[in-house]
């Protein structure tokens, strides 16, 4: 029995309340977005969702089951969990409602999503890219070539470009990338 809709339905309800409580009047929320719980899936004995709020997209892990014990881990405590795209670094928390659970930071503050549907495509495209094996292989050349000095060619050719002639290499529309998503990359990156 898929209980999925059960778990995106509390876990919004949960963050309903801490919007109304804790966040109430906080100048960092996006009053174009609200509260929404994507893809929740199960997850190697876990549930997997992109929880979207007006201050912040995460993805979370939450327990099966009675996920109500007090943490033996404080919160705030770091740990990576493995996806078919890599490691990621999640860390503790713990809320009456949902017991210990874990997140992992895509974007915070919210302010450059215009709307409800832009955000949630994000977080789907994030869930994409999660289960991408091959970005994984694909990223481990590129840092290996990185790490061996060489930059990755598409790089170094948009450099040279925009050295010599000072203007920027391409006016193509800007391509979202897995480094992207996951905030690691920077904002430049995609207007390039």
């Amino acid at each position: 029995m898929d209980h999925s809709h059960a778990v995106a339905a509390h876990l919004e309800f949960v963050f309903q309340r801490i919007e109304r409580t804790a966040m109430a009047g906080i100048p960092i929320l996006n009053p174009a977005l609200c509260i929404s719980a994507v893809g929740v899936r199960q997850w190697h004995g876990k549930w997997l969702a992109v929880l979207v709020t007006p201050w912040f997209m995460n993805l979370v892990l939450l327990p099966f089951g009675d996920g109500q014990a007090r943490p033996r881990v404080p919160t705030g405590t770091k740990e990576h969990a493995s996806f078919p795209a890599g490691r990621f670094e999640f860390f503790r928390a713990y809320e009456e409602e949902l017991g210990c659970y874990r997140m992992c930071s895509l974007f915070s503050p919210m302010f450059e999503f215009a709307d409800q549907e832009s955000a949630q495509e994000a977080a789907r495209q994030v869930l994409a890219e999660l289960f991408n094996r091959e970005a994984e292989e694909d990223e481990d050349g590129e840092m290996i070539r990185v790490w061996e000095g060489r930059l990755p060619q598409e790089e170094a050719s948009a450099l040279d470009e925009v050295e010599t002639a000072g203007t920027p290499a391409s006016s193509q529309p800007a391509k979202l990338t897995r480094r992207w998503l996951f905030g690691l990359g920077d904002k430049e990156e995609t207007a390039a």
